[in-house]
């Protein structure tokens, strides 16, 4: 992979890219995570895309960053796709990464072949009740509530159910201060209910792990995918981390949506 940044007024920004073509597959991680939630991912796609990995802002290697929302995300997000000529960006997004993707797929509908969102919900508004935006809303006040350390040791045990998963969310997970990841988690479910999008005009694919405890993914996306119309696929022996748990599944269900468009095309 070559590694790359670019940089604006709130901070530089590092990616990595994989084959050439002006066809992208990005792939965004989720809160708290890095590049390295791809690993299983690497030189898988690299013969049909220019496969694009990176580190979200405050996150991994792009850190210090000021000024940091979903929507500047989604924003930097946009500027790796310009940087690199894509003039078709087929999105993954896992978790947070899959608001990311899709606030720049409504921000530039003309650029997007398609999103696959993992773990993930939707942004549009009227899939939230009250008492979820309101439990979303006091999540940092939640976490100042935890011990560091016990906070680290009780997530990464959750959102994976691999070795390999649960050791690569503790140490990177690890590798911030408790005050990142409560500005981290109170940005994101902040923004979350700030955005009312309208329906992405792109293909969507849906995805979580048939162990996925958090929150409300799974209902979340049962009705996201009924209410739309969209492909929903449970893919099995995964928790939040659904794509390092069960990398082959996940592997063959993505190339899978991405062939069928071509094909539909």
């Amino acid at each position: 992979m070559e590694h790359k940044t670019f940089t604006n007024e709130r901070g530089t920004v590092h990616y990595w890219t994989e084959g050439d073509g002006n066809i992208g597959l990005i792939f965004t991680h989720g809160a708290t995570m890095d590049h390295g939630l791809f690993e299983y991912q690497h030189n898988h796609y690299d013969q049909k895309y220019k496969v694009i990995f990176w580190d979200v802002p405050c996150h991994g290697l792009s850190r210090p960053y000021s000024d940091y929302s979903l929507q500047h995300c989604a924003d930097d997000l946009y500027s790796i796709i310009t940087a690199e000529k894509i003039q078709q960006a087929n999105f993954v997004g896992q978790s947070m990464g899959g608001y990311i993707s899709q606030i720049a797929a409504a921000d530039h509908p003309e650029l997007v072949a398609s999103v696959t969102c993992v773990g993930s919900s939707p942004i549009q508004l009227a899939y939230y009740s009250k008492m979820d935006r309101w439990l979303l809303s006091i999540t940092p006040i939640l976490l100042k509530l935890y011990n560091f350390k016990t906070l680290v040791s009780l997530t990464s045990n959750q959102i994976a159910l691999t070795t390999n998963g649960k050791k690569y969310a503790f140490e990177t997970m690890s590798g911030l201060t408790k005050e990142e990841v409560i500005h981290i988690m109170g940005s994101v479910y902040r923004g979350l209910i700030e955005f009312d999008k309208d329906k992405l005009a792109c293909p969507v694919l849906i995805t979580y792990g048939d162990a996925d405890v958090t929150g409300k993914v799974q209902a979340y996306c049962q009705t996201w995918a009924k209410n739309e119309e969209r492909t929903l696929k449970v893919i099995s022996n995964a928790a939040h981390n659904t794509n390092m748990d069960n990398p082959e599944e996940f592997n063959q269900i993505l190339a899978d949506f991405l062939g069928s468009l071509t094909t539909n095309e």
